[in-house]
């Protein structure tokens, strides 16, 4: 019997050190809501106190960059005789893209003699002129007479000559070389072989180095009052369903546009990665940040249950607690709460929450 009492004396000892003994994450994490293989799967976020932002939604489309953008006109008449390029080549300043079989480079050819000749008689007439004045027979006005005479018979051979070169004009063969005026893509092209051209004409073609493009965002008159110059925005596109593209308003058109009854918001975004194409279609949040402060809580964050919202608040793997919330407002990336409701800096759960939430609402 003693011996039966002095086991029991000794499992009660034990007993009463392992209560007062508190247990560590470590010692055992079976009873954890977040084990660790779940850990991994799991992503935290700090909240914040920023200004509530007020977002205006607005529809637009992708532009070319109008600053550096350039249409060739012909400055010719001519038959086309070769293209050196295709609709989206990429080109490189003064590659040749066209020969132009012309006439007209004959004719300025022609004038170009006549000019040149004339310079040679003119400076004769200038010389003679010249003795004649300096002998006494001759007047100052006949001398400046012949010298004027020379000068402008020099800037029309100048002009040809500008001209000339300005074509690409190879005069021996009566051809016209015509040569990009910049790096980029051919965006248009509207010539073939054989197509007959003529002095200003529409674009024959068209070159734009896509590294900036311009977003027209829509303005309607009930929206003036809330888009500025300089507002930040956020740009969406359907063909990039994980990407927003970060830009601001750099300028506002001066008129209203005739057919779709909009003013024009013009936003210039780098697309150095050529990822925004001219003419598609995309959605701009202008954002209209506010004076009033709140907690910032990312929306992924936030689970919808039971006709209320809630987070998981983070302390530890074994203490996660759902907490209620109420917004006071909300835009595409954030509910916000009153300042007292949740602390700044508290550590909620935004990523495959609800696997964790599910197990709290079991237990």
């Amino acid at each position: 019997m003693k011996k039966y009492t002095v086991y029991l004396t000794v499992l009660i000892a034990v007993l009463s050190a392992c209560k007062n003994e508190q247990p560590t994450q470590h010692d055992d994490d079976r009873g954890c809501v977040i084990s660790k293989e779940l850990k991994p799967l799991i992503k935290l976020d700090t909240l914040k106190t920023i200004p509530i932002n007020q977002e205006l939604e607005l529809t637009g489309s992708v532009a070319y960059d109008q600053d550096h953008l350039y249409s060739y006109q012909s400055l010719i008449s001519g038959v086309i005789e070769a293209v050196n390029f295709k609709l989206g080549d990429y080109v490189h300043k003064g590659q040749p893209l066209l020969t132009v079989r012309t006439a007209e480079v004959s004719g300025q050819k022609a004038e170009l003699l006549k000019a040149r000749t004339e310079i040679i008689l003119l400076k004769r007439k200038v010389s003679a002129t010249q003795n004649l004045y300096n002998d006494g027979v001759a007047a100052e006005r006949e001398l400046l007479e012949a010298k004027n005479e020379l000068a402008a018979a020099q800037a029309e051979v100048i002009r040809l000559e500008e001209t000339l070169k300005l074509q690409g004009a190879n005069v021996e063969k009566s051809l016209v070389i015509v040569k990009a005026p910049a790096n980029g893509y051919i965006v248009d092209k509207k010539v073939t072989q054989g197509t007959q051209i003529d002095t200003g004409q529409d674009d024959l073609f068209v070159i734009s180095d896509l590294k900036k493009v311009w977003v027209m965002a829509n303005v309607y008159v009930t929206q003036l009052e809330k888009v500025k110059v300089g507002q930040l925005v956020e740009i969406e596109s359907t063909a990039y369903p994980e990407k927003v593209f970060k830009g601001k308003v750099t300028r506002l058109s001066n008129t209203f546009d005739s057919e779709e009854r909009v003013l024009k918001a013009i936003i210039e975004i780098d697309n150095s990665k050529l990822e925004l194409k001219p003419s598609m279609m995309v959605n701009v949040n202008v954002y209209q940040p506010t004076k009033q402060l709140a907690v910032a809580i990312p929306k992924h964050a936030v689970i919808f249950d039971n006709n209320s919202y809630h987070l998981l608040k983070y302390e530890t793997d074994c203490a996660v607690l759902r907490i209620a919330i109420t917004p006071i407002a909300k835009d595409k990336k954030y509910f916000y709460v009153e300042p007292g409701s949740i602390g700044e800096g508290t550590t909620v759960i935004g990523q495959n929450q609800l696997l964790i939430y599910n197990q709290i609402k079991e237990r």
